[in-house]
């Protein structure tokens, strides 16, 4: 959420409160908006409304990490689901393409990993340890989101052409794949910083990831 969307913040939360004969105050309110900023105000919506649904917890008025829970999950459920993610595209896209995943605790993630290249490239006793090291990473981003994360994760490829100042082979294979669900990609490429292990141009691919979230590129999966 952003300044825009303080209102209809303050529609959606004191109304909850409303439903269970409780006014908010303006420091609540502020304190809460705070906790819950890093989320869009439709999410936190639809997290308010699960929470009232709620046939265990839903007698009480909604706090900032209920609606959370609703949103995301619990930080080891959804870390879980976060690692499966990651998992795929290592198996099916692998090191040498760079990808842009739908979610930015996963950049962070595999940013303080190492990044991409190394995660691709690990297999034996080493991965399950990265894993769990994400794991952790990824349960303390749900918690307290990251300030900053790379707006995509370099593979081989990319960094390769980054040394001759070039994006020379151009292949489509050799731009970044849209891991998960691609406008959600897009506006994390967006709200990256130029950050990570490889740091390059941007030349070439700018473009490419504009036009890739028009409907034409699919969600990742393993041929059949």
């Amino acid at each position: 959420m952003n300044d825009q969307d303080h209102f209809e913040f303050q529609d959606v939360w004191t109304g909850a409160y409303a439903l269970y004969g409780r006014s908010v105050t303006e420091s609540m309110l502020e304190l809460s908006f705070a906790a819950l900023q890093h989320y869009s105000i439709s999410d936190v919506s639809r997290g308010v409304t699960a929470h009232i649904r709620n046939p265990d917890t839903g007698q009480f008025a909604p706090k900032p990490a209920d609606v959370i829970k609703h949103i995301s999950g619990n930080s080891q459920s959804s870390a879980g689901e976060a690692w499966a993610k990651v998992d795929l595209a290592v198996r099916c896209v692998g090191s040498h393409r760079s990808v842009v995943f739908d979610d930015p605790k996963i950049h962070a993630a595999i940013e303080r990993l190492g990044g991409w290249q190394k995660l691709a490239l690990t297999s034996g006793k080493e991965y399950p340890f990265l894993q769990n090291k994400f794991l952790k990473l990824y349960q303390g981003f749900t918690v307290q989101p990251p300030a900053t994360f790379p707006r995509k994760l370099i593979g081989t490829c990319e960094h390769e052409n980054s040394l001759t100042d070039t994006f020379g082979r151009g292949h489509a294979g050799d731009e970044p794949a849209l891991i998960g669900d691609a406008e959600k990609a897009r506006q994390v490429y967006q709200a990256g910083g130029d950050l990570g292990v490889a740091q390059i141009s941007l030349r070439g691919t700018q473009t490419y990831l504009e036009s890739a979230v028009s409907g034409q590129i699919k969600r990742i999966g393993c041929a059949t």
